[in-house]
C-alpha cells in the first residue's frame, strides 16, 4: 500500500490552477503543505513549473470512503484533503491511470499536520457525471431547491460552495462543500438529503471499488 493517493487532478479554464483530492494509505501525515511535499506531489503530476501558492483543507468525504456502505458515520464520511496548487504560468496534467497515483515515501511535517483529527469536521459531499451540462444545472439546483435549503437552515449551515471540475475520462466531478460540525452533523439529515438529490440526478456518489 502507498503511503497516499492522488485522485483525479483537473486544471482551470486559464491553465494556472490544479484541484485534486488526496487519501490515506499507509500515512495520514498531511497538513499545511511544506515545500517539500507540495513539489513531491507536482513532479508525481509530471509538472516542471514553480508554485506560486496553494492550499491543503481537510474533509470528510462521501465519494472516496472505502467502507461507505458500513453502518459508521465516520465510514461514510472518510478524511480526505482537497489540494490547490497556483502557478504563474500554464500548466498541464497527464491523466492518471485508474483514476489515481499511489504516492510513496512521501509525508507532510508542516505545524497543522494533526489539526484534521479535531472537530469540527468541514463536510465535502461528491457526485460524478458523465455530461458537464448535468452537472452544472445539478449544481445549481444543489443552492436553490427548497427541500436541501430548508434543511441546511434547519442545521443551521452555510450556502454550500459547489464547484464543477472536469477530470479525465470524460467525466465531470461536482464538489459541494456543505459546512462543517460534529459527529452530531453528519448523522443528520442534511448531508444525506445532499447524496440522495445527487444520486436521483444521476450522479455517481462513490467511487468504483
Amino acid at each position: 500500500m502507498s503511503m497516499l493517493y492522488l485522485w483525479h487532478p483537473s486544471v482551470s479554464a486559464d491553465g494556472t490552477v490544479v484541484d485534486f483530492i488526496l487519501t490515506r494509505g499507509d500515512s495520514d501525515q498531511v497538513g499545511g503543505g511544506s515545500e517539500r511535499f507540495v513539489g513531491a506531489l507536482i513532479g508525481a503530476l509530471d509538472i516542471g513549473a514553480e508554485p506560486l501558492k496553494w492550499g491543503i483543507k481537510p474533509y470528510r468525504c462521501n465519494y472516496y470512503s472505502e467502507y461507505w456502505d458500513e453502518e459508521g458515520w465516520d465510514s461514510k464520511w472518510d478524511f480526505v484533503w482537497r489540494v490547490t496548487i497556483h502557478f504563474r504560468v500554464q500548466v498541464a496534467i497527464k491523466p492518471l491511470k485508474l483514476g489515481y497515483l499511489g504516492m510513496d515515501e512521501i509525508d507532510d511535517y508542516s505545524p497543522e499536520v494533526e489539526s484534521y483529527k479535531f472537530e469540527p469536521f468541514s463536510c465535502l459531499a461528491v457526485g460524478v457525471f458523465d455530461s458537464e451540462n448535468k452537472a452544472k444545472e445539478t449544481a445549481r439546483r444543489v443552492i436553490g431547491d427548497k427541500d436541501l435549503t430548508a434543511a441546511r437552515k434547519e442545521v443551521p449551515a452555510p450556502d454550500p460552495v459547489v464547484q464543477v471540475v472536469r477530470v479525465n475520462n470524460g467525466e465531470f466531478h461536482l464538489r459541494a462543500a456543505l459546512g462543517s460540525g460534529d459527529e452530531k452533523f453528519f448523522r443528520g439529515g442534511y448531508p444525506e438529503l445532499v447524496l440522495s438529490f445527487l444520486q436521483a440526478s444521476g450522479a455517481a456518489i462513490h467511487a468504483p471499488a
